[in-house]
């Protein structure tokens, strides 16, 4: 009788709305929020190991004014430096079929934010990819912050023997204390008719061609968002980071970011229906 209601309590914190529930479809713009509400309406929230929650710890994701942003609101996402302790995100859901998308997002740096020398990305967007035949795999797309730098890695292809990996380094060290604006226009495809294009701060900054997701998978889908902090060398599931985090010498402690004005649109929108209006 424990075990039967532990497991009916489980599955009652764990929920993921549909595609259909969240994007409205009948126009360009199919998700659009700017957090003003004060409220979470729509998102799924993963804290660490525990995926799909139905509400956040406030610790670790809230609503909050924005930094820098005079009467706007944005996510205030934080992971603290810990056993196992290397994630704070929220998600939209996955789409059936692959479809051509376009997505803006505003990410803000703090002023006190750490380059972190030590091993590891810490990924603020990232459109992941459901596990193919129950394999786990990277995201096929993720823009991350290494040290001083904004990086943007691909991974797709075959995702069960082996997939291509990717690695850009943009140019310029990335900015405390300022919002950064980014566009990513992404014709999902396993095949040569696939396209990404990531814009930062009106820049472009990636303009390629080609296959953008995992091939071997066998069910169609478009790579859903998500976006806070994942900093995976925090991550102890495999052998040897538990004792590669030990040995490490902390220079990061907590790492804190903020998001705001989230769009999503399809292939109808252009960019300037996603982009900030403000770099």
């Amino acid at each position: 009788m424990v075990c039967a209601l532990a497991g009916k309590m489980k599955a009652a914190e764990s929920v993921r709305q549909t595609a259909e529930e969240v994007f409205s479809f009948q126009q360009p713009i199919l998700f659009d929020d700017d957090f003003q509400s004060g409220r979470f309406t729509k998102w799924i929230f993963s804290e660490d190991d525990r995926y799909d929650l139905s509400k956040p710890t406030p610790e670790r994701i809230q609503i909050v004014d924005a930094p820098d942003l005079a009467g706007k609101k944005a996510v205030r996402f934080d992971v603290p430096r810990g056993t196992n302790s290397f994630r704070a995100e929220i998600s939209l859901p996955y789409e059936k079929g692959f479809n051509e998308r376009w997505y803006g997002e505003r990410i803000y740096v703090p002023r006190d934010w750490v380059f972190d020398p030590n091993r590891g990305n810490d990924i603020v967007m990232q459109w992941h990819a459901i596990p193919g035949n129950w394999r786990a795999t990277f995201p096929n797309l993720e823009i991350s912050i290494g040290n001083t730098n904004w990086f943007i890695r691909q991974s797709y292809g075959a995702a069960q023997t082996g997939p291509t990996r990717t690695n850009l380094k943009l140019d310029g060290f990335v900015q405390r204390g300022a919002w950064v604006s980014w566009v990513v226009h992404a014709k999902w495809l396993p095949g040569t008719n696939g396209l990404i294009q990531i814009w930062k701060d009106g820049k472009l900054v990636m303009d390629k061609s080609g296959t953008n997701v995992y091939s071997t998978i066998g069910k169609e889908y478009t790579p859903y968002l998500k976006t806070g902090i994942y900093h995976p060398e925090w991550h102890f599931d495999m052998v040897g980071k538990s004792a590669a985090f030990n040995k490490e010498i902390p220079v990061a402690t907590d790492k804190v970011i903020y998001a705001t004005e989230i769009k999503v649109g399809d292939r109808r929108a252009k960019y300037e229906d996603v982009a900030s209006r403000t770099y």
